[in-house]
């Protein structure tokens, strides 16, 4: 008798989410913050007990029913998406969460309701939106919709007390990305600087970075990083540099840095102010400031920057949060 009502209650509590990756990288990726996102969702709802259903590409590792895409690696190729997820959705689905680039699912308007968690810089005009902070919220959603702040398997990254004598930038290479203030505030403070993301905007490397590199032997651009090499960088890094220029909708470096007990400095823009909430010293307004704060030294203890990031930025904090938009605009 008992367990037929736990059966009955298990039933009523339990969700069939689907949930919608892009369709650029398999899950979990060495990068890709979007992918690291929605892996991370995905495990802590099926580790619940919710029924998940992930369309990723092919070569994708999850403890979901994998729906893997017959296409892959191809940018902005909604239309397959939108086909794809079409012709093969499962049935009695209670919700539908949206992550890709330009919430193609969601502005369809299928029978499933449909929530889109918007992580590009742009305002998605559906139904149901979700920002990532509650900055963009503000900026690209002009207050319409809900905030969820991304989240980290804590279990993905090493605390370090101990910090090496170098900077480092983690991250696309950009001008957005402020990567050449990065290497500014290297050059006025002689600080040794570890240049770390993929190089998408080669005029802007080849015209802006490629000589200060080359003249500077402090200053090391090693390329794309993930895994084991990432760990390292971040864990034993003296201060992760965030120059970004933009407004940027969260900044997932942030975190991952903090988590392991490693300090940021980031430019007051986007959610940096947001995301550094408990450490507003760490907040610049200049890249000046910036050069005077490297100097000074002077940062949060480690232990500190990995308990904020266990109180406010767990892949199962953020779960928590999108279980109780998912339940709410399912109407259960």
């Amino acid at each position: 008798m008992h367990q037929v009502i736990w059966r009955i209650v298990l039933e009523e509590v339990r969700m069939r989410i689907v949930q919608v990756a892009p369709n650029i990288f398999p899950l979990p990726p060495d990068y890709g913050g979007i992918e690291r996102v929605v892996y991370d969702l995905t495990e802590e709802l099926v580790s619940r007990g919710e029924e998940v259903f992930l369309y990723a590409p092919k070569g994708t590792k999850t403890s979901a029913h994998l729906l893997a895409y017959p296409h892959s690696g191809i940018w902005n190729n909604n239309y397959q998406i939108i086909q794809y997820v079409k012709r093969t959705l499962p049935r009695n689905i209670d919700i539908i969460h949206d992550h890709t680039h330009y919430s193609v699912i969601g502005k369809k308007r299928l029978r499933v309701p449909t929530v889109c968690t918007v992580h590009m810089p742009t305002t998605a005009k559906v139904k149901y939106p979700i920002y990532v902070s509650e900055a963009a919220l503000k900026v690209y959603g002009n207050n319409s919709g809900d905030y969820v702040h991304n989240g980290l398997n804590l279990n993905d990254f090493e605390f370090s007390a101990k910090k090496k004598d170098y900077l480092l930038f983690l991250g696309r290479i950009s001008k957005d990305k402020g990567t050449h203030l990065a290497v500014e505030v290297a050059e006025r403070t002689g600080q040794k600087l570890i240049v770390a993301g993929p190089n998408f905007e080669t005029d802007f490397f080849d015209s802006v970075l490629k000589s200060k590199l080359q003249g500077n032997q402090n200053i090391e651009y090693i390329g794309e990083v993930g895994g084991k090499r990432k760990q390292e960088l971040l864990k034993n890094a003296k201060c992760l540099l965030f120059p970004s220029i933009w407004d940027e909708p969260f900044g997932l470096a942030m975190i991952e840095a903090m988590s392991c007990g490693t300090p940021v400095l980031a430019l007051n823009n986007g959610a940096a102010p947001e995301v550094l909430k408990r450490f507003p010293s760490l907040v610049c307004q200049s890249t000046d400031e910036m050069v005077d704060k490297v100097n000074l030294n002077q940062f949060p203890s480690p232990i500190l920057l990995h308990k904020y990031i266990v109180e406010n930025f767990t892949r199962e904090i953020m779960a928590d949060n999108y279980l109780r938009i998912y339940k709410r605009v399912a109407k259960r």
